[in-house]
């Protein structure tokens, strides 16, 4: 992976100034501190700096077509790239280099704006037409890679990272208050929101199709589950396939010129990846895992028994409460994002941990509890029949528009929640609640959900609530790349989830058992005393430890601050902090709310990049 940015002229028709595309390469100089290149033409600029993975010599961008009338830069991977390039050239087309994203040029000569289709892999994608005059820019199918832009000046600016396009003179510094309503109502913020108003994120699975007088998105895939399951194959037919698969997976994102190692998590998913890797596909030594919490919250045990299993050069990172509140700002510089949990913070110290390592890139375990009913709701959906009759006439109301389904709730009771947002905001936004309301409408298109299965209807509003910008990209990509680290997921290969869709309800959640057909998929290869874990969620200390030692940490929260911005009513926040120093106050892990970490970060991130109201 690398770091992407660029311009491509709309109304103004000055050539691109390269100074400027210098200043915006350097603000995501550590996405790709293996080099940096750029290519100006009369009306598009493309910059990037690379981290090398493959073809280390000869793979540098951006990479032109045989007659120069095609150009592209691409931060990810093709992970289905040999057998593409073999495709191709046996239809005629010369390849320059060894590197894997060169097959993304020839195969768009070949398919036009179908190309994206045929790929298998991470990808955030920015691709020039000289013919046509037309600039592509393309995320790939879950998420995984990010792509921001915005229209300023005459011009589409579009990167990596936001902090990239703010270095483009004159773009507004304005903060986006739907982003600040969707992190209170739902796991994080759902693309194409950001933080910052005017600055759009392409969604996964999306191409903008960009001329001089038009931009268009289009969606090229999305997560498709069928309504009425078919015939039920078996038990040992879909673990065994899954089995195969996720070799298949696992194996393809072990490619590389260079050193790739892996989490351990002590949980099923980063252990079913890690105990593959040992038993099938060992090339890769090194193996990273964080300690956080104390008694049931420490895993470290877990951990040893996968390292024993795999028998890695292992490296370990203990977080203490004292570290999480000294690196935040930092996290929040680098998210982009303000958040909700601090587990950030681990993430991003993990990361930092592979960086002293030889290792350039790592799999982990992301994306398995989306798709294998892994979460708790998957499991109260059981007794959905008994939640109906507690839910009043306007929770069904707000789920109805929010989900499709008056009766399925999705982790909050957005109703209670509302009343609550009322207080905490400041009178300055008070007034204009409804018009940033995070559901003033669904941020889903409903319609993909119609007549599903609760736990399908769960899988899908996960993936795009919870998967793509919030674990994918402010906890994982950002977290990764601020020491330039490349995370790589092999339960998003998309062979692997085209099988996972037809695999059906019973065979991922059996009765309350979470996962089962992961689990029977790693009978005899992962330790069965993982197998036997009951999920629980990953904690880190809450803003509860926080202001009970202040001196852990700047004051975000002071009463100055949180007027300067005016975003939080001040006295409802001083409330809340003398809730939190209560000896016998106590937020339940990951249920509850932790608000006055999101007045905090929000504080933070409008200080660290100048957002005003």
């Amino acid at each position: 992976m690398c770091g992407v940015c660029g311009m491509f002229n709309q109304t103004n028709t000055t050539r691109p100034d390269e100074k400027v595309l210098e200043n915006m390469l350097r603000a995501i100089h550590h996405r790709g501190p293996d080099g940096t290149e750029s290519l100006a033409l009369d009306n598009v600029a493309l910059g990037f700096n690379r981290l090398s993975f493959i073809d280390l010599e000869g793979g540098m961008q951006p990479i032109r077509n045989e007659d120069g009338t095609l150009s592209m830069i691409c931060n990810g991977e093709v992970f289905n790239f040999r057998e593409l390039r073999a495709e191709l050239e046996e239809k005629g087309h010369k390849f320059r280099t060894k590197t894997d994203v060169e097959v993304i040029l020839h195969l768009y000569e070949e398919e036009g704006l179908d190309f994206p289709k045929r790929l298998n892999g991470q990808f955030a994608i920015a691709l020039y037409d000289d013919r046509e005059k037309r600039l592509l820019l393309v995320r790939d199918q879950i998420g995984i890679c990010p792509l921001f832009y915005t229209l300023w000046d005459g011009r589409l600016l579009f990167a990596s990272e936001i902090k990239s396009i703010l270095a483009y003179p004159g773009v507004p510094r304005k903060l986006n208050m739907k982003a600040v309503d969707q992190l209170m109502n739902f796991p994080g913020v759902v693309s194409p929101v950001t933080f910052f108003d005017g600055i759009r994120a392409l969604q996964g699975g999306h191409m903008l199709v960009v001329s001089a007088d038009s931009v268009r998105d289009v969606e090229f895939w999305d997560l498709e589950y069928p309504t009425e399951e078919g015939p039920d194959l078996g038990e040992e037919y879909y673990a065994e396939t899954l089995r195969e698969k996720l070799k298949t997976a696992i194996s393809r994102r072990l490619v590389a010129d260079v050193p790739i190692g892996f989490y351990i998590s002590g949980g099923l998913d980063s252990s079913v990846v890690a105990c593959y890797i040992g038993k099938f596909l060992l090339n890769s030594c090194y193996s990273f895992s964080a300690e956080i919490g104390e008694g049931e919250l420490d895993e470290s045990r877990f951990q040893q028994m996968v390292k024993e299993c795999v028998g890695s050069a292992h490296y370990s990172v203990k977080v203490s409460e004292a570290e999480i509140w000294e690196n935040l700002s930092k996290v929040i510089y680098h998210a982009e994002s303000a958040v909700k949990e601090s587990y950030d913070v681990a993430a991003y110290l993990l990361s930092g941990l592979v960086r002293q390592s030889p290792a350039k890139a790592v799999l982990t375990g992301q994306g398995s509890d989306e798709f294998f009913c892994g979460y708790v709701g998957y499991m109260l959906d059981l007794f959905r029949n008994m939640q109906k009759g507690r839910m009043t006439a306007e929770e069904q109301a707000a789920n109805e528009l929010l989900w499709g389904d008056p009766y399925f709730r999705y982790e909050r009771i957005h109703p209670e929640i509302r009343r609550i947002h009322r207080r905490i905001y400041s009178d300055n936004v008070r007034g204009d609640v409804e018009n940033f309301s995070a559901w003033r409408e669904s941020p889903i298109d409903t319609r993909k959900v119609a007549g599903l299965s609760s736990p399908k209807r769960r899988s899908y509003i996960d993936y795009k609530l919870r998967l793509s910008d919030h674990l994918l990209g402010e906890h994982g990509d950002r977290m990764f790349f601020s020491h330039s680290v490349e995370g790589r997921h092999p339960f998003l290969d998309m062979e692997l989830l085209d099988f996972v869709v037809t695999v059906p309800d019973k065979y991922k959640l059996n009765g309350t058992n979470e996962k089962y057909i992961l689990k029977k998929a790693g009978e005899g290869i992962v330790p069965e005393p993982i197998l036997k874990r009951k999920k629980f969620p990953f904690q880190a200390p809450g803003m509860s430890a926080m202001v009970k030692r202040p001196s852990l940490g700047p004051d975000f929260l002071s009463d100055d601050l949180i007027r300067k911005y005016g975003v939080f009513d001040v006295d409802y926040v001083n409330q809340m902090k003398a809730a939190y120093q209560r000896e016998d106050f106590q937020l339940m892990g990951a249920y509850e709310i932790d608000y006055l970490l999101i007045v905090m970060t929000v504080t933070m991130l409008c200080e660290q990049y100048g957002l005003s109201l």
